[in-house]
């Protein structure tokens, strides 16, 4: 199959949930078309997780629904994450918003707990881990380090496939 990064740990990415709810996402998106556009990749060198753009706005759309009123207005973190709050309210906003998860094929599932959902990026502003790639310059989905963060990910290069684990990897004081 072509890639958009032939050299890319490429998972099959086939949806996503907000608490209870699976976004209305067209499988299309995800999957990668003759030139590689909609790729998914598993990349540790990227802080944000960041998805094209139908799936994206499907994201936005539902975090507005729930906590819209709370969004900070015309910030936007890292040129691509617009998906921000100010800190004070950071969890309350997750708690309203719930667990977010990734789902791919054979039933794996990256598990973002509603308490992780957003990002500390300074100056007491928090943001959905979560940017839009067409600000990137990408025209694929990326899974960044922070939804990595808690899991064990594997690469096993030779059979070509990626596993992840739920794994407690906090900081001690």
């Amino acid at each position: 199959m072509p890639n958009l990064d032939p050299l890319a740990y490429t998972v099959p990415l086939q949806g996503i949930r907000i608490g209870q709810k699976r976004l209305n996402i067209p499988g299309s998106v995800f999957r990668p078309d003759a030139g590689g556009s909609g790729q998914t990749m598993v990349d540790s060198g990227s802080e944000f997780t960041h998805l094209v753009d139908v799936a994206y706005d499907k994201v936005k759309e539902e975090i507005v629904r729930l906590v819209g009123s709370r969004l900070k207005k015309g910030y936007v973190y890292g040129s691509t994450a617009d998906m921000c709050f100010d800190g004070n309210h950071s969890m309350e906003i997750g708690r309203l918003i719930g667990d977010l998860v990734f789902e791919f094929g054979r039933g794996v599932e990256i598990l973002v707990e509603k308490q992780s959902l957003l990002v500390n990026v300074g100056g007491g502003i928090h943001c959905v881990g979560i940017g839009r790639s067409s600000m990137l310059g990408a025209a694929s989905n990326i899974i960044g380090n922070v939804h990595q963060q808690n899991l064990w990910v594997e690469f096993d290069v030779t059979n070509r496939r990626v596993g992840f684990s739920k794994a407690e990897c906090r900081l001690l004081p």
